[in-house]
C-alpha cells in the first residue's frame, strides 16, 4: 500500500541552503513587480524548516527582506532604464497619470504601501524608475515596506502555519482533482478569447494602410 505524502515531512526535509536561495529568488522577483509570483509559498516551507529547527525566524525574514528589496532597486532599474525591454501591454498599463499623481501626493508612504499591496507593487515599483524619483530615498523607503512585508507576514505564517499545513495535507487532494480541471478550461476560455478578439480588432498596418488609401482618394 502506498504510504500518503506528508507535506510536512518533504518540506521539512528540504536542504535550508537551498531553501533560503529559493526564497530570495522568488522574493526578488515578486519585489520587481513580476506578477503572479507566490510570495507567500517560500513563507510556508520556511515554517516548516523553522519548526523542524533548521533555520530561524530571523533568517527568513532577513532572506525575504533582502530579495523583495533588492527586487525594488531592479523593478526601478528598469522603469528608469530598461522600458524597451518590457512587453507593450505592461507600457500601455503605465502611461495613465494616476499612479504619478498619487507618486507625486504621497511620496515614501506610498512606496512603502506598495511593497505590501500586490495591487499597487507593479505600477509603483515601475512608475518610480520612469519619473526618475531621487534613488536613496526610494531605497530606503522600499526597505522598510520590504522589512514590514515580508515581516508581518512570515511572523503570522509562523504562528499559524503549522494548521495551514494540516489542513492543506487534508484538503490538498480534494482541491487537486476539482482545480486542475477547472484551471484548464479557464485557461483554455482565455485562449480562445484571447484569439476571437485578435480577429475580431484589425491589425494597427491594416488600419493605417486604410486611413492612407482614403486620404490619396477622397470621396467626391
Amino acid at each position: 500500500m502506498t504510504e500518503a505524502f506528508n507535506l510536512r515531512l518533504w518540506l521539512e526535509g528540504l536542504d535550508p541552503g537551498l531553501l533560503h536561495v529559493a526564497t530570495f529568488l522568488l522574493m526578488l522577483l515578486e519585489g520587481a513587480g513580476v506578477p503572479g509570483i507566490p510570495g507567500v509559498l517560500p513563507m510556508i516551507a520556511q515554517v516548516a524548516a523553522i519548526n523542524a529547527g533548521h533555520t530561524t525566524l530571523a533568517a527568513a525574514v532577513f532572506w525575504g527582506t533582502l530579495g523583495n528589496w533588492l527586487g525594488a532597486l531592479l523593478g526601478y532599474a528598469v522603469g528608469r532604464w530598461g522600458l524597451r525591454w518590457l512587453p507593450a501591454r505592461w507600457l500601455s498599463r503605465l502611461e495613465g497619470e494616476r499612479t504619478r499623481t498619487l507618486l507625486e501626493r504621497w511620496g515614501g508612504p506610498l512606496l512603502i504601501v506598495g511593497r505590501v499591496v500586490g495591487a499597487l507593487r507593479t505600477p509603483v515599483t515601475l512608475v518610480s524608475g520612469i519619473v526618475h524619483y531621487p534613488l536613496l530615498p526610494y531605497a530606503a523607503y522600499s526597505m522598510v515596506g520590504a522589512l514590514l512585508h515580508v515581516g508581518v507576514w512570515q511572523v503570522l505564517l509562523w504562528k499559524f502555519g503549522p494548521v495551514i499545513l494540516t489542513e492543506l495535507e487534508r484538503w490538498g487532494r480534494e482541491i487537486l482533482l476539482y482545480a486542475a480541471p477547472l484551471l484548464l478550461l479557464a485557461l483554455l476560455g482565455h485562449w480562445l478569447w484571447r484569439r476571437g478578439r485578435r480577429r475580431a480588432v484589425p491589425p494597427e498596418d491594416s488600419v493605417l494602410e486604410l486611413a492612407e488609401e482614403e486620404a490619396a482618394h477622397p470621396p467626391r
